[in-house]
């Protein structure tokens, strides 16, 4: 009886939180600095506590400044809230998030 599945339950989550998150700053967050960053990964722990979430700028003429990492972290808690209401988790994980540097083409 196979028993195994394809991958780890941490990497299940953290394509589902990708998902969820990038539909929030797509269509729930206001602020006009974060609707343009797009989600690359998520790096789930694999006790479900922490996740990392990497993020990329959509349009190059968008600039990482002081100013966006506020609005990024002040929208942390309504983004948690968000994902706690769409997600079926019996713990939300705590989210940090981290900027990439490089566009993706």
């Amino acid at each position: 009886m196979f028993s195994s599945k394809p991958y780890k339950r941490s990497k299940r989550v953290s394509d589902n939180i990708k998902r969820e998150i990038a539909h929030i700053f797509q269509f729930d967050v206001n602020d006009p600095r974060l609707k343009s960053i797009v989600v690359t990964r998520v790096d789930l722990s694999d006790d479900l506590s922490n996740a990392k979430v990497y993020i990329s700028r959509y349009l190059e003429n968008i600039d990482l400044d002081e100013s966006f990492e506020k609005a990024l972290n002040k929208s942390k808690n309504y983004i948690r809230k968000k994902l706690g209401s769409n997600m079926n988790l019996k713990r939300l994980p705590s989210i940090e998030f981290y900027l990439e540097d490089k566009i993706q083409e």
